[in-house]
């Protein structure tokens, strides 16, 4: 009796043991974020750890057999960026990190949100030596008391695609290596007013070639540990690169159009819409980044809107341009093309009476000419 109850109690003690070291070498498999920034760091004599490029793949190999034990957060992503981690190592820890925590439920009454008030924007300041724009925002914040969070601004070019980071400073980018920037927010009151909230963005950070480029800037307040809270406005922009030709004054540019037609349910990019070609010259444009824009006007005169950014205007008017650059002093175009999606022809259903307003405008969007109408009759089924 005695010798079983022996071998009985050795074993639960030999399995217990088991389970504990078992235990232990799931914590420890599992990399810390001081672990991988010391391995980074460290220079060994081994093949694995002799480069920080071989680090790198020596990491990444780990972290993705055991995981980490931590989120890769804006910050930590910095921090382990400045440390050396490559791409491919900080994607590994992305995908496997820790499950987001589940968020607090809240009811309609105290879930975080905020409303947006003003956005305006101070060019050509300086800061740390860097030339820049001082984007200032007016917002208030509810239900967010204490809570860590970003206002974050990500800019966006003028078809909606976010600009990609070309790898410069990792404080201007976002994890998916696009051009953000970010302010820390921790709000000490509910309701927070915020009258100017201000954001410093380096011109350089904008990765953008020579030109005239027209931008939006995409602003929301995010959670500090990842997840969006509120999306506070898209503001259109335009940006000038480089030595870029100014646009003259309205006085100095002419234009006559000689004819204006129309090809109705065509195609294009998989949609349906019209195709407006336009015959005219335009005098007083050598060199200078212009358009020739289109809007959809009714009877009445009011414009259409749109909010699609790759189909209106900062005025958030139904606008399709063709890019120009005259190479003359006077420019012939014989055929200037621009194609209006019928979805994007935002109207209630019957037969309107509309027509196109189609004028000579600055690369900025600025109006130099109106150059001619054509009147049309549009169904929405």
């Amino acid at each position: 009796m005695r010798r079983k109850l022996s071998i009985t109690l050795l074993t639960t003690i030999m399995l217990f043991s088991l389970w504990q070291l078992t235990e232990s070498v799931s914590a420890q498999q599992e990399l810390s974020l001081a672990k991988i920034l010391t391995g980074l760091q460290t220079q060994g004599k081994t093949p694995e750890t002799s480069t920080l490029a071989a680090r790198n793949i020596y990491i990444t190999k780990r972290v993705q057999t055991y995981g980490v034990t931590f989120r890769l957060t804006t910050e930590i992503e910095k921090e382990l960026r400045v440390a050396g981690a490559s791409n491919a190592l900080l994607a590994a820890i992305r995908a496997n990190g820790p499950a987001a925590p589940t968020p607090t439920p809240y009811s309609n009454a105290n879930r975080p949100s905020a409303s947006f008030k003003d956005l305006w924007i101070d060019y050509d300041i300086t800061e740390a030596g860097k030339k820049g724009m001082r984007i200032h925002v007016k917002f208030t914040a509810y239900a967010m008391k204490g809570l860590d969070a970003y206002l974050a601004i990500y800019f966006l070019d003028k078809n909606g695609n976010s600009l990609k980071d070309s790898g410069g400073d990792s404080a201007y980018a976002s994890s998916l290596d696009t051009v953000a920037v970010y302010r820390e927010l921790k709000p000490g009151y509910d309701p927070a007013e915020y009258a100017d909230y201000t954001i410093f963005m380096p011109y350089a950070e904008l990765d953008l070639p020579d030109g005239n480029h027209d931008l939006t800037m995409d602003v929301k307040l995010i959670y500090k540990a990842g997840g969006a809270i509120q999306d506070l406005t898209k503001e259109k922009f335009v940006y000038k690169q480089g030595n870029v030709a100014v646009c003259p004054a309205p006085s100095a540019v002419t234009a006559k159009s000689n004819r204006v037609w129309v090809d109705y349910n065509v195609t294009e990019g998989g949609k349906k819409g019209m195709r407006v070609h336009v015959n005219f010259e335009v005098t007083g444009l050598l060199g200078i980044d212009s358009l020739l824009t289109a809007r959809v006007q009714k009877a009445d005169g009011t414009f259409l809107t749109n909010s699609n950014s790759g189909y209106s205007n900062r005025a958030g008017e139904l606008a399709v341009s063709f890019e120009m650059t005259p190479g003359f002093a006077t420019t012939a175009y014989k055929d200037a093309d621009i194609f209006i999606p019928y979805n994007e022809i935002i109207i209630g259903r019957g037969k309107w009476n509309l027509s196109l307003d189609i004028d000579v405008n600055c690369g900025d969007g600025k109006m130099l000419k109106h150059l001619d109408a054509y009147e049309f009759e549009f169904e929405r089924p």
